[in-house]
């Protein structure tokens, strides 16, 4: 797939998602955005990097805009648990279904290197604070499916005692600062298998083995998933994909005689964790 050059980086949050704006002010606190327009929509501008309030749910978002070169959603998590945790994952609906938002079948174009800075970032930035946290990578998940630029969404979780935590708001802003500088990596990857939360992909990306993208976990491919979704995840991957990290425990036997007989046509190594 061929990138065109773009000069557009959005931080965008919803005005009705807590966690969103609690990650909003602490950039601002960090970069002298001053009041700017893109494509007739009121933003706050710093160079090349554009924070942008939306009035509708992320997982909905259909921001059309020519030039963008990626797209940082900044958002709460939420899980039954109510396990305070920061996470980072792209979005998408690898499945059969679509219950928030997109398409089923259908997914975000993803950002590897970024996502994995972000996880490298904000495990970095609880460590230097004392601060005990879960940070992990998810799998890929949720709407916006259909956007022609790559977008990673960075969470707070799990309840609105965590989204409205200063402290936490301020560690994933610092972590988006430091992220910004990442470099194109050439261990881009696309996960398989595992969990929601995976330990095993959330470890390669710290230790720095990989950066990784989007993540088909195991209960969509138990779910009699189409094997063609692993070649539309590697094709909508930003910068490439030459690797499909296996979780092989957590793979179930039918996909993995699927990943054996399409792999050759994937154009990518498997390698197995």
């Amino acid at each position: 797939m061929t990138w065109l050059v773009s000069v557009l980086k959005l931080l965008i949050y919803s005005a009705s998602d807590l966690a969103g704006i609690n990650i909003a002010r602490h950039l601002e606190v960090l970069f002298p955005f001053a009041p700017s327009e893109i494509g007739g929509i009121p933003v706050k501008a710093h160079g090349d990097l554009f924070l942008v309030e939306v009035d509708s749910s992320l997982v909905d978002l259909d921001l059309e805009l020519k030039g963008v070169e990626w797209a940082l959603c900044l958002s709460r998590h939420k899980s039954s648990s109510g396990k305070p945790c920061l996470t980072a994952h792209t979005p998408g609906n690898p499945g059969t279904a679509a219950e928030h938002g997109g398409r089923p079948g259908a997914v975000c174009i993803s950002n590897p290197c970024l996502q994995s800075a972000l996880i490298r970032s904000m495990h970095r930035e609880c460590v230097s604070r004392g601060v005990e946290m879960q940070v992990t990578v998810e799998a890929t998940h949720h709407g916006p499916t259909d956007l022609d630029y790559p977008v990673t969404f960075v969470e707070i979780g799990s309840d609105e005692s965590s989204w409205g935590d200063p402290l936490l708001g301020e560690i994933v802003a610092s972590a988006v600062r430091l992220s910004l500088g990442h470099k194109m990596g050439n261990r881009l990857a696309l996960g398989v298998g595992g969990g929601h939360y995976s330990e095993k992909f959330t470890k390669l990306i710290l230790d720095g083995d990989f950066d990784v993208g989007h993540i088909v976990p195991k209960y969509v491919l138990s779910e009699g998933f189409d094997p063609g979704i692993l070649r539309k995840c590697k094709e909508r991957t930003f910068g490439g994909c030459r690797y499909v990290l296996v979780d092989w425990k957590g793979t179930p036997s039918k996909a993995k005689v699927c990943l054996r007989s399409s792999l050759h046509t994937l154009g990518a190594e498997l390698v197995r964790i």
